[in-house]
């Protein structure tokens, strides 16, 4: 039976991907705290898969330059919801301490934590700062209510936590980087891990508004021309669509064939399916044009 020449490199990434996941859980076993395993983790898979898919691979400082540039706003992203979750969970434990109820400090801190998360470009994973947060909370409230030594014992908790967790986040990096290295001398070219935080998505999983770099205003839908609708029989280029109201035309549906990325020569029939592209305020009026009910206006 013949090999398919992909197949060996495809199984050796599979368990030198696994070893590197259970390499990160080691070096950090022995770190007390909830987060120190799970960060090691997540960061580990990160300078793996990069490395692994460089197209070229050497260890010239040039290919290290690259590397690195791609790969310290990463840590910088993932550094900052560390942070955030370790002040969340020491806010969060002292207010539960001073009289809080327990279940709505923990809402609050994972919440609040998530949403600062996911706002930071460049981060890896948005249970970071969570996982810090409740891990520092956690201990916070377990600590006695009245104590002359209690900021400092807040203090010593998140230290404690901030020193596991970040100590967690190098050794994952030493430990990705080092197994890709060796890794990717093994392998012939490099090898997409589309599941992996390394790279953005394809654009085939990318949600239609980011491919687009379109804001939260615009809107997408599909409307039919009336044959009543001033926009009938009307070249594109003197619908006024863009123009007056800031729309674009993705696609025309018709028979026998469709329309796509339509230019400004092509001609807009009673019974055409439009795709537009516009601000939700125009909304309204351009459904009004496409029924017949409103007029074209003049540039």
């Amino acid at each position: 039976m013949a090999i398919n020449k992909h197949s060996w490199p495809v199984l050796f990434i599979t368990i030198t991907r696994g070893f590197t996941v259970g390499l990160a859980f080691y070096l950090v076993v022995d770190i007390p705290g909830l987060t120190s395993s799970f960060v090691a983790i997540f960061v580990a898979l990160l300078p793996f898969d990069l490395i692994v898919a460089m197209p070229r691979f050497s260890l010239r400082l040039q290919h290290w330059r690259e590397l690195f540039s791609i790969v310290l706003p990463r840590i910088s992203g993932t550094a900052i919801p560390l942070g955030q979750g370790i002040a969340l969970g020491a806010l969060f434990g002292v207010l539960t301490l001073l009289g809080l109820p327990v279940f709505l400090g923990a809402v609050f801190i994972i919440g609040i934590a998530y949403q600062v998360s996911i706002g930071i470009k460049g981060n890896i994973s948005s249970y970071v700062g969570m996982l810090a947060g409740i891990s520092v909370f956690d201990q916070i409230i377990r600590l006695p209510v009245i104590s002359g030594t209690l900021l400092s014992d807040v203090a010593g908790t998140g230290l404690r936590v901030f020193y596991g967790t970040f100590t967690a986040l190098f050794a994952g990096w030493v430990c990705g980087v080092g197994v890709g290295i060796i890794t990717r001398l093994f392998l012939p070219r490099g090898f997409r891990m589309k599941t992996s935080d390394a790279y953005e998505q394809p654009l085939t999983l990318q949600p239609f508004r980011d491919v687009l770099h379109a804001d939260e205003n615009m809107v997408l839908i599909k409307a039919t021309v009336d044959r009543k609708s001033p926009l009938a029989h009307r070249l594109l280029a003197d619908s006024n669509l863009r123009s007056q109201y800031q729309v674009s035309v993705l696609s025309i549906f018709r028979q026998p064939k469709d329309v796509v990325a339509p230019r400004g020569t092509d001609m807009i029939y009673a019974g055409d399916v439009l795709v537009l592209l516009m601000p939700s305020e125009s909304v309204n009026v351009v459904m009004d044009l496409m029924k017949g009910s409103g007029m074209v206006e003049p540039v």
